[in-house]
């Protein structure tokens, strides 16, 4: 069957929009909520359309895999797969042949985890199937004792249960193992690995004093703005996850809504465009009396914005670690930065915003709005900012780049401050998240958007040359540079893109 019938076949079983396409190198079919990659030449190929279909109408996904361990997570897995055939077949007996043959032929002897687990999938799969290991046995009577419209939870229990009994008959758990039946998924749809809690906000020190309860909205329990999911580029693969990873934006900002995008009156001036009728009133008063008088008797405005800039700041758990020598820490650093290149650019005519970001898994990207666009930036915002977890870089940038493009201005531009390479615990590839943050500075620059990095020291620089470009990366090594480097950034911030 090509791919286009088998597309065809898994819209028809999961009444839904999805995808099928064969990526090589795959051990196992990978499901997402609208896409199911396969192995090339898979043979079982109705069966993984089937068994990901029974998933998608049946399975809650991107559960919280926190506190599971591998063991409980492998029994929940299985469980789950049988639970959603069982209730496909009901609707479609036909489909059963397709599954049958995607079993192996015979239960494997042998009393480790892999064997026991594929002596379980066939128990499972039929409720005349005969083994005679008791665990197996146990399983498959609490199996089909169940109700196949009994719900997740109880199932879920009952597969608590059997991971219990093999922690008491001290099977250890495979790092091997793979479920036997080739058709089905590698189960990454079903769970969520990286909400694994959310960590008390560590300080940021180096000196800023740390806001008071009632002046800022603290970072925890801060409420979720919106939410937002982006696609996320697999460069091994070749392709893109549609949806991979959500944005959570959050505010801890104390100001109001962002300043208007207008014409800014200056106070009255030596030269200008028309009298200002109050300084012009009050310098004839004193003329009269005779007493010397301000000459500064003109209106003036600035031009409109000349540019709407973006600075995003890494606040991973590691810009903790010290800035060179000290005594600042990386986080410190950077907001004393922040500060210095949001006053800077306001003077010179641009609309400023402070954010920041840190991950906990694809499916937790935080990004913090400390200073809204166009709005007054200060120290207390920017240490109120959460600093804690990992560096999914592209999925902010993604996000920044949405941002950015609601802003009404001739130029826009991102600076990124952050101490290197992306990272995040649920990634384990590496360069994978490097090469999806290259096509994020990609993305961003294809709109008409500057984007340049500030970097700690020379090691950060050189990891983050490959995603913005050697001519983008301003490496701050010591506080003796930092106004000189800041000045150059501020500059590109502010030119228009070639």
């Amino acid at each position: 069957m090509n791919t286009a019938a088998l597309r065809l076949l898994l819209q028809a079983l999961s009444r839904r929009a999805c995808t099928v396409e064969p990526v090589t190198g795959l051990a196992q079919p990978v499901l997402a909520p609208a896409q199911l990659l396969l192995p090339p030449g898979l043979v079982h190929g109705a069966a993984a359309i089937a068994h990901a279909a029974a998933h998608l109408r049946h399975s809650p996904p991107a559960r919280d895999a926190r506190g599971r361990k591998p063991l409980a997570l492998a029994l929940l897995s299985a469980v789950e797969d049988a639970r959603v055939e069982r209730l496909l077949l009901e609707e479609f007996p036909g489909v059963r042949r397709w599954f049958a043959t995607g079993l192996p032929g015979t239960a494997p002897e042998g009393l480790g985890f892999a064997a026991l687990m594929h002596r379980l999938d066939r128990a499972l799969a039929d409720p005349a199937a005969h083994d005679g290991h008791h665990w197996v046995q146990r399983a498959q009577q609490g199996f089909w004792a169940l109700p196949a419209n009994a719900g997740p939870q109880a199932f879920a229990d009952l597969a608590m249960r059997l991971a219990n009994m093999l922690g008491q008959m001290r099977v250890p758990f495979d790092t091997q193992y793979r479920p036997a039946a080739a058709y089905r998924d590698d189960h990454s749809y079903l769970w969520d690995h990286g909400r694994t809690g959310d960590a008390d906000a560590l300080p940021a020190d180096g000196g800023a004093q740390a806001p008071s309860a009632g002046d800022l909205v603290g970072a925890q329990g801060s409420p979720v703005l919106r939410e937002r999911h982006y696609a996320e580029w697999h460069d091994r693969l070749g392709q893109w996850r549609p949806g991979w990873c959500r944005v959570q934006e959050r505010s801890v900002a104390r100001r109001g809504t962002a300043a208007p995008p207008t014409r800014r009156r200056l106070p009255p001036q030596a030269e200008g465009e028309a009298l200002d009728l109050p300084a012009t009133v009050a310098a004839l008063v004193d003329r009269r009396l005779a007493r010397s008088w301000d000459p500064r008797l003109f209106q003036r405005t600035l031009p409109p914005v000349r540019a709407s800039v973006l600075l995003l700041l890494d606040l991973s758990q590691s810009t903790l670690a010290m800035w060179g020598a000290g005594p600042l820490s990386v986080q410190a650093a950077q907001q004393r930065a922040a500060l210095w290149m949001a006053n800077r650019l306001a003077a010179q005519g641009a609309r400023v915003a402070v954010h920041g970001f840190a991950s906990n898994g694809r499916s937790e990207v935080a990004y913090w709005r400390a200073v809204e666009f166009g709005a007054p930036c200060d120290a207390a915002a920017l240490a109120a900012l959460p600093v804690r977890h990992s560096t999914r870089l592209g999925a902010a940038l993604r996000h920044a780049q949405a941002l950015l493009a609601e802003q009404n201005s001739p130029r826009r531009s991102l600076v990124l401050l952050s101490d290197g390479q992306p990272w995040d615990i649920d990634v384990f590839e590496a360069g994978h998240l490097l090469c999806d943050a290259r096509r994020a500075v990609q993305a961003l620059r294809s709109a008409g958007m500057q984007a340049q990095c500030l970097a700690p020291d020379a090691l950060a620089a050189a990891e983050l040359e490959p995603v913005f470009g050697a001519a983008a990366v301003h490496r701050i090594a010591n506080p003796a540079a930092m106004a000189q480097q800041l000045a150059q950034a501020c500059q590109a911030a502010l030119v228009r893109p070639a």
